[in-house]
């Protein structure tokens, strides 16, 4: 595939999109999420992108704000895809509350991260 790719977990991606950008490359937690908006960015027209990413941005801003990449393991094990969430030291777990509202965020979406592993 053809680079540059967008990146930073798709915080920036139509923004990159708009430059150039031939793919994203996020985290692994919604592969699936930012794909609906790379498709409707490719196939245009430009509103369709749009609707697509306001769609996904909360759980976006979430992931870069609050969890950063202890987001994707969180979703994998909700899922049933990883036993585990945790991160190696010295990162900490995520506070409970902060994970709840992640998962909620994400049941909204139905990503396939949240059916993969069941």
């Amino acid at each position: 595939m053809a680079g540059p790719w967008d990146g930073g977990e798709a915080i920036t991606l139509l923004a990159n999109l708009e430059a150039g950008a031939t793919g994203s490359m996020t985290g692994g937690g919604y592969p699936d999420g930012v794909r609906q908006v790379t498709d409707a960015w490719f196939a245009g027209p430009q509103e369709d992108t749009t609707a697509a990413y306001e769609r996904w941005l909360p759980l976006i801003k979430y992931e870069n704000h609050q969890c950063g990449l202890l987001a994707a393991k969180a979703l994998m094990e909700e899922g049933g895809v990883i036993r585990c969430g945790h991160a190696r030291p010295s990162l900490q777990p995520l506070p409970p509350a902060t994970r709840a509202w992640l998962i909620a965020i994400a049941k909204r979406l139905d990503p396939m991260v949240l059916r993969w592993g069941r």
